[in-house]
């Protein structure tokens, strides 16, 4: 994965505007709104992790199932990452996203909705994953076991950020959210900001064509 392929995701995005796929158009109208409803304040830690997992799972062709012995582990995971994603040393938060990973997917039972949910909770430091940012990744069909895998999740992670670490990627994010608001304005939709984990995953969808 490297910035360069990402960047002919930018003519993708400016030629296309998903009026014939209405999934995808639908993500782009709620995505916000998701956001919005997950950051809104709850009657207790445990109400919002619930209801970041509901809005996920809106998203997911699963239905959810909470593991309940894994619950409260995950609560915590959940604050964690809203509290104070950017906080302590590098060793910290690589060490506090990879507990928060493993305890919100016990719960689930599933990496991919930890990282859907993780996002909602820190979209700037948790990329959404899944089947299809994995299929790019690998070049080929990854295996139910390996989206099972947290360490999988983690090295995208990592991809990512190594990629922002890159010279040109400002310009690279500053071009893909142009042409990405410019999508959103020709659908009628609000504009609304891209973290740079939303960019690199929202290039990754465009490329994967799906």
């Amino acid at each position: 994965m490297n910035l360069e392929h990402l960047y002919t995701a930018v003519e993708l995005v400016r030629s296309g505007c998903y009026r014939e796929n209405p999934r995808e158009a639908t993500r782009l109208r709620t995505y916000p709104i998701m956001l919005t409803s997950a950051a809104a304040p709850a009657a207790s830690p445990t109400e919002a992790f619930l209801r970041a997992a509901c809005l996920a799972y809106a998203w997911m062709p699963q239905r959810m199932r909470i593991e309940q012995s894994h619950l409260a582990p995950a609560v915590d995971a959940f604050e964690a990452a809203r509290a104070a994603p950017l906080a302590g040393s590098d060793a910290e938060r690589a060490a506090l996203r990879e507990r928060g990973i493993d305890a919100i997917a016990a719960s689930l039972s599933s990496v991919v909705g930890a990282s859907m949910v993780l996002h909602l909770a820190a979209p700037g430091v948790f990329p959404i994953w899944d089947e299809r940012i994995e299929r790019f990744r690998l070049e080929e069909e990854p295996s139910p076991y390996h989206m099972g895998q947290a360490r999988h999740y983690l090295a995208f992670m990592d991809d990512i950020r190594d990629l922002t670490a890159h010279p040109l990627f400002l310009t690279f994010h500053n071009d893909f959210c142009t042409a990405y608001q410019a999508r959103l304005q020709r659908l009628r939709i609000s504009p609304y900001p891209l973290t740079e984990t939303k960019v690199v995953e929202a290039a990754i969808t465009e490329l994967t064509g799906e």
